[in-house]
C-alpha cells in the first residue's frame, strides 16, 4: 500500500535541507559578525561582545577592600538585625532566662564563654572550640559556622557583612551590660597622607640645606682665592 504522506515527507526533507543550506551561514554571521570564518591571522569576534575585566591585566579592577567590623557595627541597625533573626527564633530563644530549644538561649551570648549556657547539650566540636563569643568570633560563625567550627550542629551562612553586623548589633542589646563594639580601624589614607607630608617636609628641608651648602661653597672658594692671591707689584 502506497504511503499517502510519501510526497509530504519528500517535500519536508527538501525544505529541511534548504533551511540548513541557507540558514547556517546566516546564523554564523549573527553569532560571529559579518564573516563566518576568520581570515588568516585574524580572531573570531562575537557580534555582541561581552564586556569583562581580564584578571591580572592592566585594566583589571582592584579587589574591593572589605570594611572592618568596627566600622560596620558603628553604622549597624539593631532593628534590622532583629528582623533578620526571625528564622533563628524557631531554634533559639532570645529572652532573658528563656528556655533552651533546639539551640541554646542567646540572651547575653556576646562575651559569654563558648558552650557554657546551662542545661544545653553542646556538640563536642563546639566544646573543643572554647574561648569566648566575641563580636569577631560571632561574625565568622555567622558567615560560615561549619568552616569556623567543623562538626558543630548549627549551620549558619550569612555572606553579606552588613547583614551580619545588623544581627550582631541586635545581639549586643540582649544584655544588662552590653559589650562595647570594637573601635573602627584608623583610615589608612589619612595615615599615608601624614607619612607622605612628613617625608615631603624632610625631603624639602634636605634639599634646601643642600642648596644652601652648594651656594655657600662657591662663595667660600671665591673668598679664599682673593685672600690667597699674591698682591700685584707696585711701580
Amino acid at each position: 500500500m502506497k504511503d499517502p504522506l510519501f510526497v509530504n515527507k519528500i517535500l519536508g526533507a527538501g525544505l529541511g535541507a534548504a533551511l540548513l543550506f541557507f540558514g547556517l551561514p546566516q546564523l554564523t554571521k549573527a553569532l560571529f559578525g559579518e564573516e563566518g570564518h576568520a581570515k588568516p591571522g585574524e580572531k573570531l569576534a562575537l557580534a555582541y561582545p561581552i564586556d569583562y575585566q581580564a584578571e591580572g591585566g592592566a585594566g583589571a579592577a582592584a579587589p574591593k577592600k572589605e570594611e572592618d567590623l568596627g566600622a560596620l557595627l558603628a553604622k549597624a541597625n539593631p532593628q534590622a538585625g532583629e528582623r533578620r533573626t526571625a528564622l533563628c527564633k524557631s531554634c533559639h530563644s532570645f529572652d532573658k532566662g528563656g528556655a533552651n530549644m533546639t539551640g541554646p538561649d542567646l540572651w547575653g551570648v556576646v562575651g559569654r564563654p563558648v558552650a557554657s549556657h546551662p542545661g544545653f547539650n553542646y556538640t563536642p566540636a563546639l566544646k573543643a572550640f572554647g574561648g569566648v563569643w566575641t563580636y569577631e568570633r560571632l561574625d565568622k560563625f555567622l558567615a560560615d559556622s561549619q568552616t569556623l567550627v567543623p562538626g558543630t550542629g548549627m549551620t549558619q551562612h550569612w555572606p553579606k557583612a552588613e547583614q551580619r553586623a545588623d544581627i550582631l548589633a541586635y545581639l549586643s542589646t540582649l544584655s544588662d551590660n552590653p559589650v562595647p563594639f570594637p573601635k573602627p580601624a584608623a583610615p589608612e589614607k589619612a595615615a599615608d597622607a601624614g607619612a607622605g607630608a612628613a617625608g615631603g617636609g624632610a625631603e624639602d628641608a634636605a634639599a634646601k640645606a643642600e642648596g644652601e651648602g652648594a651656594d655657600a661653597a662657591p662663595a667660600a672658594a671665591d673668598q679664599g682665592a682673593s685672600e690667597e692671591a699674591p698682591a700685584e707689584p707696585k711701580e
